[in-house]
C-alpha cells in the first residue's frame, strides 16, 4: 500500500508574513523574524547562505500580498495526490509501494520543486505553492519519482543532460496521458512553443553537452538560456525526444525502465537518430 505523509509549512510561513506587515518591519527586522518563525526553503537546505536567502527574500516579499489569499486557503487534497499517483504508477506499470512524504513550502516566486532523501533513503518531495498549484506539474513530479524507482536511481537528481532529457522527457509525456485519462485541465508551456521556433538547432546544439553532469551545464539548460538562448533547452529536448520514441512504437513504461547506466548514451543516440530522419523541418 501507498503511504504519503502530507504536511506544509503554511502557518509558520503566515505567522511570519502578517507579524512583518503588521508592524511594518524593516528589511533587516523583516529577515530576523523570517529565521526566526520560518526560514525555511527559500533556498534548498543544501545552499542554506544567509545572504543569498535575504536577496531572494527581499525580491518576494513585494509579491507575497497578491498570493497571500492563495496560501491561506491552500489545503493539500490526499485524495486528488494519491489519484494522480495512481494514475501515474498506471501509465508507467509500477506496482511496487511506493513509501514517501511530501512537503508543501512558500517559495520566493522562483522556486522549483525539489527532492531530499534522508539517511535511511526515505525520499521527501517539496512542492512551492506561492503560485496556484497546477495538478499536471504535480503529476510530472510524481511521475519523476517512478521513473527513478524503475531505473534504478536512488532519487530524482539528474547526473547529466542526458538524464534530465529522458527523466522530464518522461515526466513531462505520462502528466499529459494522466491529464487526459482523468479529464483535467492542461497548463500550456510557453517555452514549448518558443523553441519549437528552432527544435533542430536546439538539439544539435545540445548534443556535445549531453554527457556533462557539472552545475554550471545542469543550470543552464534548465534554468538559464542552454546553448541556443532559450530556457528550458533540456526540458525542450527531453519533450521531443521521447515523442519520437513514442511514435516509433516505445512505451512511457518501456523507456521508464532503462537502467541508469544506459540512460546518457541512450538519449545520445535517439538524438542523432531524430536528427537523421528529419523529424523536424527547419523553418
Amino acid at each position: 500500500m501507498d503511504i504519503i505523509k502530507i504536511t506544509h509549512l503554511r502557518d509558520e510561513f503566515l505567522a511570519f508574513y502578517h507579524q512583518a506587515v503588521t508592524s511594518d518591519a524593516a528589511p533587516d527586522t523583516r529577515f530576523e523574524l523570517w529565521k526566526e518563525l520560518y526560514g525555511y526553503s527559500v533556498t534548498q537546505p543544501d545552499m542554506q547562505d544567509d545572504q543569498l536567502a535575504r536577496d531572494m527574500l527581499d525580491y518576494a516579499f513585494p509579491k507575497y500580498a497578491q498570493a497571500v489569499d492563495h496560501i491561506e486557503h491552500f489545503e493539500p487534497s490526499h485524495e486528488e495526490i494519491f489519484s494522480l499517483l495512481q494514475a501515474v504508477k498506471e501509465e508507467l506499470d509500477y506496482d511496487s509501494a511506493l513509501h514517501m512524504s511530501i512537503v508543501f513550502f512558500v517559495g520566493n516566486f522562483e522556486s522549483d520543486p525539489f527532492f531530499e532523501t534522508d539517511e535511511e533513503e526515505h525520499l521527501t518531495l517539496y512542492y512551492p505553492i506561492e503560485r496556484e498549484m497546477q495538478q499536471m506539474d504535480l503529476a510530472k513530479e510524481l511521475a519523476r519519482v517512478i521513473h527513478c524507482q524503475k531505473s534504478g536511481t536512488a532519487y530524482p537528481l539528474a547526473k547529466s543532460i542526458g538524464h534530465i532529457t529522458l527523466q522530464e522527457g518522461i515526466a513531462l509525456h505520462t502528466a499529459e496521458k494522466v491529464h487526459t485519462t482523468l479529464a483535467l485541465p492542461a497548463p500550456s508551456y510557453s517555452w514549448l512553443e518558443v523553441c519549437n521556433q528552432e527544435p533542430n538547432r536546439i538539439m544539435i546544439n545540445l548534443l556535445p553537452h549531453i554527457q556533462r553532469d557539472d552545475y554550471e551545464a545542469l543550470y543552464s539548460f534548465t534554468k538559464g538560456r542552454g546553448a541556443s538562448g532559450y530556457f528550458n533547452e533540456a526540458i525542450f529536448v527531453g519533450w521531443t525526444a521521447v515523442k519520437h520514441l513514442l511514435t516509433q512504437g516505445n512505451t512511457l513504461c518501456e523507456l521508464s525502465a532503462i537502467s541508469d547506466e544506459r540512460v546518457t548514451n541512450f538519449m545520445e543516440e535517439t538524438l542523432y537518430d531524430v536528427l537523421d530522419n528529419a523529424y523536424f523541418v527547419q523553418p
